[in-house]
């Protein structure tokens, strides 16, 4: 092999609208245009009325708004199952109007190309698909988030048979759980302000490397995947935070342990690890990390407070809710001489 693996990173996504959240429901893959994405939180304790439009499950506090949280199912033709503490919304906006739809679980975030994505023929026009992913075996359902809106805006009379309060964990845990979720969503200090500019938004993946959170800068990501179903090919003669190289789609990818790289700890890799894939101008690299929790919009950044003044490659560092959360400074790790291999 006479690859050289030569690490600059570009501080800018590309074809921002080929990017998208690919989430599951009912045993299918949807996505979501990443620039109609505000955050993705885990689900609430939701206010839910006793009688509701079709496919709205009920309210709750978002950041000083009250904003709808939405089941896509009904649109899709589907009976909603059981709600989990596991599954998450996505915070959406459309028109100036801000809601949440409610996945099972989010599966990854990545490109889908323009040139594989087909117009849905014969659909009728209160549909919510108007286009699929096709590529190779893989065909993922675009959701047009314009359509949902306009149908939980204009639908008013259209009332739900379903009773969401019976979807809803009812063990004691589950429901504590929730209320502090929702009590953190309704204290959040800033109260966003309508229309957004959602490209220019400051989106971070929040990770965690054993028990300590970590935020990315969004615009770095191309997308994250499990590891189990990946082989790992090491390298001979590399630093050891260096796990080998993994083919994804026919390119290969230098794998960093990113716990070994910052702390000199070993990570074990389980079945939950992910990798966060970072795009570069030439070049792709992955990051093993321990669990991919949301997405979350943070404001000021450069206002946090920084504790970890020894660390090169924290941009700085916060308290929220009596936990330690660091944001790193991608741009320092990325530019580290320890990461450029040469591989023959």
């Amino acid at each position: 092999m006479n690859n050289n693996y030569s690490i600059t990173l570009s501080s800018e996504i590309n074809n921002l609208n080929e990017y998208f959240i690919v989430f599951s429901l009912k045993g299918k893959q949807y996505a979501i245009n990443i620039q109609q994405v505000m955050e993705v939180i885990n689900i609430p304790e939701i206010e839910i009325p006793s009688k509701a439009p079709m496919s709205i499950i009920g309210m709750f506090n978002y950041n000083g708004l009250m904003i709808k949280a939405i089941d896509l199912c009904p649109f899709l033709g589907f009976e909603p199952s059981t709600f989990s503490i596991n599954n998450q919304l996505i915070i959406t906006i459309v028109d100036g109007n801000c809601f949440a739809i409610h996945t099972e679980k989010i599966e990854n975030i990545t490109q889908l190309s323009s040139q594989n994505i087909q117009v849905i023929p014969y659909e009728m026009d209160d549909s919510i698909l108007k286009e699929v992913y096709k590529a190779e075996d893989n065909s993922i359902n675009i959701i047009d988030i314009h359509s949902v809106n306009k149908l939980i805006t204009e639908n008013h009379s259209n009332n739900s048979n379903i009773n969401y309060v019976d979807l809803f964990p009812v063990d004691e845990k589950s429901q504590q759980i929730l209320k502090i979720r929702a009590q953190q969503n309704k204290s959040a200090q800033e109260v966003f302000s309508f229309p957004f500019n959602l490209n220019t938004m400051n989106q971070y993946i929040l990770f965690t490397l054993d028990n300590h959170n970590y935020y990315l800068d969004l615009k770095y990501v191309k997308e994250f995947i499990s590891i189990k179903r990946l082989n790992i090919t090491k390298l001979p003669y590399t630093h050891d935070f260096i796990k080998g190289i993994i083919n994804l789609k026919g390119d290969f990818l230098v794998v960093v342990d990113l716990k070994r790289f910052l702390n000199n700890d070993i990570n074990t890799i389980h079945e939950g690890s992910k990798l966060i894939i970072a795009k570069g101008k030439d070049f792709n690299i992955a990051f093993l990390v321990d669990e991919i929790k949301y997405i979350k919009n943070l404001k000021n950044i450069d206002s946090y407070k920084t504790f970890a003044e020894n660390s090169k490659y924290i941009f700085s560092e916060f308290m929220e809710n009596d936990k330690l959360y660091s944001i790193l400074n991608f741009e320092k790790i990325i530019n580290d001489d320890r990461l450029y291999i040469n591989v023959n």
